[in-house]
């Protein structure tokens, strides 16, 4: 690799510095990253205090330094159902993450330092937010009006350490509110907007009371975008506040989905990721990719019959070129990816090189995974396949904006009609889909099925495994298939379970007992039979 060291002057209130941005070239499918520094403004110097002692009584009596170096607690939120596959991530993005935790179906805690926490930033395939602890309430203690919250700030919060960019200026921030039980919350905190302020505000005060100034608002871009949690019991609440390490919005998001690029049924990258991850196919990739005499391609082999948009195909391809989604942001130009907000803290460690040299890795793995996918056409199928075209053009305009449309079969037809072209007796294929399932699409959702019916039983070899996505328990009883495996999913308000087959000529593994004739309607699959629960 070859790397371009760009210098530029710049002024700020007369005093000159240099800005050094690197770029590194050439990376296959042009997987350039760009590192700017972030603007700042020169605000008044923490010096400008009237008294040293005031100071000493606003910092928190029993709270670890923000910016120290030491292993700090985190929290990171996923789909509901996905928080197993999520800590097992974790446990293999970095050594330093330790302390994994469930809690509840959607979220992890762990403990992690900073480089491993900027590991998780670039790697994590599953998380939605990534949260750092800032401080939060002890189980005895509540809250109960603004005025507590204000107290809880000036105890709890080093907001120094916080809201101070290392140099004598202060970072921008923005607050959102997420309130859990709010029926048991006091009526003065049952507001999640007015909560918020009531926080924003609280820093600000305890700001001015330092150094004068109050620090400006960025709900866009902020340098620190916090979180507040509140959960309601016995009248009162708790409080956990978080600063998140990347910008306002979801990480399940990768890029390249913009404009007309996003179905109105599209899976969640973060959900299709997680689902993989759940099949095993990142273990079918990384066993062939550790295994040099591996060019069997039934070892690396994945179709999708009703693929629609390409969420699956999409990620399935991104773990097998072992591309890391925060690379994927930054190449995708999604805003704030650069320098996420984690790298702008005050902090002991120079944490913009440290992302630095993280995306450094994150490239030349993914240059050596595109390499390695290239090397040999037969040794990667992954097969792309929907009726609709317009679906179809979705997920090429979509996979071209990833750089992976030349790694990805794309055909256009019924599933009915699909055939396996690796239809090996000995060979293992692993089929993964989304047919319609009537909430999320009510178009020829009986005929989708008999479709894939039909595709499983008929035309994929023994021992495939098919792992398929529902959201009614009649459409997949359709298939008339025995399943080995049953993952329960929400999204949304929608129950869903992702089902498990494995193909077998064997006719008590295919057949449906006599004694039990489910019928797919158009009524069932429409959801109209909520009594019908999984």
């Amino acid at each position: 690799s070859k790397s371009i060291i760009i210098v530029i002057m710049a002024r700020c209130h007369g005093i000159s510095f240099f800005l050094v941005a690197w770029i590194l070239l050439p990376l296959a499918n042009s997987y350039t990253i760009n590192v700017s520094p972030p603007s700042r403004n020169c605000r008044t110097s923490w010096s400008a205090v009237s008294s040293h002692n005031a100071d000493d009584d606003l910092a928190p009596a029993h709270h670890h330094s923000l910016s120290s170096a030491a292993p700090a607690s985190y929290l990171a939120t996923c789909i509901p159902g996905l928080a197993p596959c999520l800590a097992r991530e974790l446990e293999e993005i970095h050594p330093e993450i330790a302390d994994i935790s469930l809690s509840g179906n959607a979220a992890v805690t762990f403990t992690a330092t900073r480089e491993a926490s900027l590991h998780v930033l670039c790697w994590t395939r599953t998380a939605h937010r990534l949260l750092e602890l800032v401080a939060a309430t002890d189980e005895e203690d509540q809250l109960y009006d603004p005025n507590d919250i204000h107290s809880f700030i000036k105890q709890e919060v080093d907001v120094r350490d916080l809201l101070g960019d290392g140099k004598g200026g202060l970072l921008t921030l923005s607050v959102k509110a997420i309130l859990n039980n709010p029926r048991q919350l006091p009526k003065d905190l049952s507001h999640s907007h007015y909560t918020a302020l009531s926080i924003k505000n609280g820093l600000c005060d305890v700001i001015r009371d330092m150094r004068g100034d109050r620090p400006d608002v960025d709900i866009d871009d902020p340098d620190v975008p916090l979180v507040a949690m509140l959960r309601g019991y016995n009248g009162g609440a708790s409080i956990s506040l978080y600063r998140s390490l990347h910008p306002p919005g979801s990480l399940h998001k990768r890029g390249y989905r913009q404009g007309s690029a996003i179905h109105k049924a599209a899976m969640k990258e973060s959900l299709a990721a997680g689902l993989l991850l759940e099949a095993g196919w990142k273990e079918r990739v990384d066993a062939a990719r550790n295994d040099e005499n591996a060019v069997d391609s039934s070892n690396i082999c994945l179709v999708d019959p009703m693929a629609g948009s390409g969420s699956l195909i999409l990620e399935a391809a991104m773990m097998a070129a072992d591309i890391s989604p925060g690379l994927m942001r930054i190449r995708c130009k999604v805003p704030g990816q650069n320098v996420p907000p984690v790298v702008r803290w005050k902090s002991d460690l120079d944490s913009t090189k440290l992302w630095k040299d993280i995306l450094v890795g994150a490239s030349q793995r993914a240059k050596a995974g595109l390499e390695w996918m290239r090397s040999d056409e037969t040794q990667f199928v992954l097969r792309a396949n929907d009726i609709h075209p317009g679906a179809v053009d979705i997920l090429e305009e979509s996979a071209g904006a990833a750089g992976l449309l030349n790694l990805i079969h794309v055909s256009n037809m019924d599933c009915y009609d699909l055939e396996m072209k690796n239809n090996n007796k000995d060979a293992s294929c692993l089929v993964v889909t989304n047919p319609p399932w009537g909430v999320r699409l009510d178009e020829d959702v009986v005929s989708s099925w008999d479709a894939l019916r039909h595709f499983l039983r008929d035309v994929c070899p023994d021992n495939t495994e098919a792992w398929v996505l529902s959201g009614h328990k009649a459409a997949t009883a359709s298939l008339k298939l025995r399943r080995n495996k049953m993952v329960p999913i929400k999204t949304g308000d929608q129950d869903l379970r992702w089902v498990q087959y494995i193909i077998s000529s064997n006719q008590e593994q295919r057949k449906v007992s006599k004694t039990r004739k489910p019928r797919l309607s158009t009524a069932a699959t429409t959801g109209a039979d909520k009594g019908d629960s999984w």
